[in-house]
């Protein structure tokens, strides 16, 4: 009797470590070489007033937009429950830092300076900032016309970093606004309170295609900036293992039926990854 109930845990043992090596990317985002905020799930930091990418959807309360839907998607193919923490982004990378969340997947433009300080995923859609004017007002077609403007950004964001530069750095004198969140931005556009607003592509074709009336993209490529997912410098573990997750949501065509819906094209396909920095 001993033997056989030996023979029994022996098998039991052996088809658990079969069913456990089925698991794929489960396996991986939970080995000991990849950290996690809090176990069997993937913390996200967002900053939620950023449509189309992470917004709070007005009829459900609930978090939408192309972000929430890849985080959504890449936790699934991870094996993990996925869960989000709204944060304003001037304080998004500290939060990574500080372990609040395991990964910032908000609209994270890639430039230099990112690529230092930041573990970043491969890149998942293509951007560049771009100035968006009122379409009844002056409008802004190159950035040395920014001078004697009102200029809104996001506070924290590469729009704000590169209207500082070209402030500081280029000698152009107009007054920066900057503001908590996009939303705030273009409503003074829209107001008039503002004479422009500096952005991410994604987000001025949002504004410009919902509301043709009020805005107008007049100038575009001011940098080329791909979007990509951040996490703390030293957890490169896991951003092996998003990266895994990536590709799968790439290959089957997961990415671009997302960004089909939302922007009504394809943005994650042909991705120009030579960076463009503002200073350039």
């Amino acid at each position: 009797m001993k033997l056989k109930k030996v023979m029994a845990v022996t098998m039991a043992a052996l088809m658990s470590l079969a069913v456990f090596a089925g698991c794929g990317n489960k396996d991986n985002a939970n080995s000991s070489e990849v950290k996690l905020v809090k176990e069997g799930t993937l913390t996200v930091g967002l900053e939620a007033s950023y449509p189309p990418m992470e917004y709070i959807d007005e009829k459900t309360g609930e978090l939408a937009g192309f972000d929430i839907e890849l985080a959504k998607a890449i936790a699934k193919d991870m094996g993990l429950e996925v869960e989000f923490v709204q944060v304003g982004f001037d304080a998004i990378f500290a939060g990574l830092d500080a372990d609040k969340y395991d990964v910032a997947i908000s609209a994270i433009s890639v430039n230099k300076d990112r690529q230092e300080t930041l573990a970043l995923s491969d890149t998942y859609l293509a951007n560049q900032q771009v100035v968006i004017s009122a379409k009844d007002g002056k409008q802004i077609k190159s950035v040395k016309e920014l001078s004697g403007k009102k200029v809104a950004v996001q506070v924290g964001t590469t729009a704000d970093e590169a209207c500082q530069y070209y402030q500081e750095k280029e000698g152009l004198e107009f007054d920066l606004q900057q503001l908590d969140d996009m939303t705030a931005a273009f409503l003074a556009l829209k107001s008039g309170n503002v004479d422009c607003v500096v952005t991410d592509l994604v987000v001025g074709d949002y504004y410009v295609n919902n509301f043709p009336k009020d805005y107008v993209k007049s100038c575009d490529k001011l940098t080329n900036e791909p979007i990509a997912i951040a996490a703390k410098k030293s957890n490169t573990a896991l951003i092996a293992e998003i990266n895994k997750s990536l590709k799968s949501l790439i290959d089957s065509g997961k990415t671009s039926e997302i960004s089909k819906k939302l922007f009504g094209e394809d943005l994650t396909k042909n991705i120009d990854a030579n960076l463009k920095n503002y200073d350039e």
